[in-house]
């Protein structure tokens, strides 16, 4: 793979900037590259170098990116990535130390508005290390002001050999704050509601599994609510600018059949299955891809439910070779309630999708190959509508997103992309950042 400092930043069609929702697919690794438009902001490190940031926007399935140009630091390993958006408000992580990157010292934290070209350096939360998974950005009166919230390590805590409760830090910092510095709360959860729903086998390592955190989302609201998503098992939902906030734990739904042995292997969960909060924010919305293995499964040995393949500790260890996949989507209203809010919503096979007439001749690049037989994963959830993006990579290294509008089974559009980011470093999302940029 090359360098980080040598990718050059792809091509964008003129037409692409005209996103009339304003909803954008955006790449979180950033390009360094010198590349100003009317949305580039200028600051300085914290160690004195000048630095600029552009944001290029794209019509999705077309990935938009960021530009980040500072001449002083070396990018030769790792670059600077988006960490988290909100409204038109960005976070991003610049990496300063070229021999390490791991402790919190070792990065400079920006905040940055592409609509009103301003980039803010914010105070190093050093001795904390933030999580760029667990981390939130939360825009205050329009980008008036900001907070940034991000959940620390869980720590068991036992009475004897009983576990009474999980303990969780909260690194909080508010730009309008007159100490301008990090604080930390402690946050405590003593109900775990989602070992009810989705128990965990007595061998696995329940301590281990609560909650790992694979992504978060910003609700906002008076209080300025939070969601940390753990892919595999639930979400916690905390009004993080509360005096003493809470922790509120609703589980997902239970994994689809052919994913039970996925969980407690502990794999990727992202190849699976995202989380997205609606435009209006009125409702969370989840996806999860089940792949078809070559054999189904045998109805009479196979428990009926997850909690009695659980129960009977129970385990199939064929390997799954994909003939096809479907996907599920559930809602969920806000304020949420518990997981009894959780609502099916679309289910669609690959083999019932179809093709709108303009993307027959693009699907013949990909080696003639149908839907079904292409390789998927890594789903992405849009923000407004019913489309779910799909990753998918080709025996010859083409590296292709699929927009599917799940409602209609059509396959809406596609996209080739970057050949120079090795899929390993694939990590996008949805945001609606270019909305009155």
């Amino acid at each position: 793979m090359a360098t980080v400092s040598s990718w050059v930043p792809p091509s964008l069609p003129e037409s692409s900037a005209a996103a009339t929702s304003g909803l954008v697919l955006l790449d979180r690794w950033c390009y360094i590259a010198d590349l100003p438009n009317d949305t580039t902001a200028e600051s300085t490190t914290n160690s004195g170098l000048p630095i600029k940031v552009t944001f290029r926007a794209a019509r999705p399935p077309l990935l938009s990116h960021f530009c980040v140009h500072c001449p002083g630091l070396d990018f030769h390993s790792i670059g600077p990535k988006i960490v988290a958006t909100d409204a038109h408000l960005v976070l991003l992580c610049v990496p300063v130390n070229p021999n390490s990157t791991t402790g919190a010292s070792d990065w400079d934290y920006f905040v940055y508005s592409p609509r009103a070209q301003w980039l803010d350096l914010l105070p190093n939360p050093d001795p904390r290390c933030l999580n760029d998974s667990a981390t939130a950005l939360i825009s205050r009166q329009d980008g008036g002001w900001y907070a940034v919230a991000a959940l620390g390590a869980c720590k068991p805590i036992f009475r004897g050999h009983a576990l009474i409760r999980w303990d969780f830090d909260l690194h909080l910092y508010r730009s309008s704050s007159n100490s301008k510095g990090w604080r930390s709360k402690r946050l405590s959860l003593n109900e775990f509601e989602r070992d009810n729903l989705i128990p965990l086998p007595v061998a696995v390592n329940r301590h281990k599994l609560y909650h790992v955190t694979g992504k978060t989302i910003t609700i906002g609201g008076e209080h300025g609510t939070v969601a940390w998503v753990d892919l595999w098992r639930g979400i916690f939902f905390c009004d993080v600018l509360k005096k003493r906030p809470l922790i509120q734990d609703v589980p997902l739904p239970v994994p689809a059949r052919a994913n039970w042995d996925r969980l407690l292997r502990n794999g990727d969960p992202r190849f699976l299955r995202d989380v997205a909060i609606s435009r209006n924010k009125d409702s969370i919305k989840y996806v999860e891809l089940e792949f078809r293995s070559p054999q189904e499964l045998d109805a009479t040995t196979t428990p009926v439910s997850y909690a009695d393949w659980v129960r009977n500790n129970y385990s199939r260890k064929s390997q799954v070779i994909p003939r096809g996949w479907k996907s599920t989507t559930w809602n969920m209203a806000i304020p949420v309630g518990s997981s009894e809010g959780w609502h099916r919503d679309c289910v669609v096979d690959v083999k019932d999708v179809s093709l709108e007439p303009c993307l027959s001749d693009v699907m013949a690049m990909l080696s003639s190959k149908t839907l079904q037989e292409l390789p998927v994963g890594y789903p992405i959830l849009s923000m407004d509508d019913d489309v779910v993006y799909l990753l998918s990579q080709t025996m010859d290294k083409l590296r292709v997103m699929f927009a599917i509008d799940v409602r209609k089974a059509t396959l809406r559009g596609l996209a080739e992309l970057d050949a120079q980011k090795s899929i390993f470093l694939s990590n996008f999302c949805t945001s609606e950042i270019y909305r009155g940029s």
